[in-house]
């Protein structure tokens, strides 16, 4: 029997060497700073687009924007680079989340993670085929990419995870009583 995969989704995972205290302070700092909105939290904080051509970031910036370009060249065989559209910052303190989501206008999205907590929620992607409505999950011998309704990446600190913007996705309730920081972004 041969097997075709059809309409796989890919998500990146890269680890970097970000100095995570430095970014921690300009996370917090934001924070104060900034009103924050409200997109996709519940509960939370949200900031409003960072400007990207700040010093805090730049060394982050430049990670994105190279893992991002071969990230859509190599494994989405684009051949067209992307550029960081805009960037915001995620701090979610006890049972704050992120819903169901994806990011219009944009090709390549993601999220870094800054500070992430023992039982502090991770990032679930969802299968659009809809599976859940036509297969009884108690029949599921052992879940796997073709059987799975959704599928979660664990949020580890100084994980960059990069995705096409159309892949549904949210993130679990922190269940910690420290924050969850996390910054997200966009290219195009």
């Amino acid at each position: 029997m041969e097997i075709i995969d059809l309409f796989k989704q890919p998500v990146a995972r890269v680890v970097l060497n970000e100095n995570l205290i430095s970014l921690l302070k300009f996370c917090l700092k934001i924070k104060k700073e900034d009103k924050g909105r409200k997109i996709s939290n519940v509960g939370g904080f949200q900031s409003k687009d960072i400007k990207l051509d700040l010093k805090e970031i730049k060394n982050l910036y430049n990670q994105i924007t190279l893992h991002s370009n071969t990230f859509i060249k190599n494994i989405l065989q684009i051949d067209k680079n992307v550029s960081l559209n805009n960037l915001w910052i995620n701090i979610n303190g006890h049972k704050d989340y992120n819903m169901v989501h994806e990011h219009p206008f944009s090709k390549i999205s993601g999220v870094f993670y800054v500070k992430t907590p023992k039982d502090c929620g991770n990032i679930v992607f969802l299968n659009d085929s809809k599976i859940a409505n036509y297969i009884n999950s108690n029949n599921i011998k052992e879940y796997n990419q073709y059987n799975s309704y959704s599928w979660f990446l664990p949020s580890v600190e100084n994980t960059l995870y990069l995705f096409p913007s159309w892949f549904k996705h949210y993130t679990e309730p922190n269940l910690s009583n420290e924050n969850r920081v996390s910054i997200s972004f966009n290219l195009t």
